[in-house]
């Protein structure tokens, strides 16, 4: 068991909600901007109800409602399936492919603490919502929450050393007393 990574080396891509079907396939819903990086071939590290971390290849997937369905070269019935429903889903971070500078993979921007070039604390990044055009930051701070545009325009540092971003925001984006 020694050859699977420390939990600093996986990424939590989502959870198994329940099963699909009699052939053993399951249906993971999860947070993580990342699932684009699973594809056939892929192992992904299973951590059930116990902590115990569990290895599995992708033969195949397909998209859902937003829903994950995914079956693996080890589970080979719906018994098998069903015990991993509960789970943790993770994928290790040394596939994932480098990026350029300006990018960044969500897991990367969660927690960062978010200013404005004038130095006003917004608060820190909880979430992100894909739009289409652009990923939207959920920033929350107390009972404040700011959803900011994850685009160039507004985005002026992004410092993960230092857990900081940086924003100029739009006009209207932010209320006056937050400016």
């Amino acid at each position: 068991m020694s050859d699977l990574p420390q939990e600093e080396s996986r990424l939590l891509i989502g959870r198994v909600v329940k099963t699909q079907g009699i052939k053993g396939e399951i249906r993971i819903q999860g947070p993580s901007g990342e699932t684009s990086l699973i594809s056939p071939g892929v192992v992904l590290y299973l951590k059930n109800k116990e902590g115990r971390l569990q290895p599995l290849t992708v033969t195949s997937l397909r998209y859902q409602k937003g829903i994950i369905i995914l079956a693996f070269q080890e589970v080979r019935g719906l018994k098998e399936a069903e015990n991993l429903v509960g789970s943790k889903v993770y994928i290790a971070k040394d596939i994932l492919p480098s990026l350029p500078p300006d990018e960044f993979y969500w897991f990367q921007l969660f927690g960062l603490k978010v200013f404005t070039e004038k130095g006003t604390y917004l608060g820190i990044i909880r979430g992100i919502m894909p739009t289409g055009s652009n990923d939207v930051l959920v920033v929350r701070r107390d009972r404040e929450e700011y959803l900011i545009p994850a685009i160039a325009e507004v985005v002026k540092q992004v410092d993960l050393k230092e857990k900081i971003m940086v924003i100029c925001p739009m006009a209207g984006l932010l209320p006056k007393d937050d400016l």
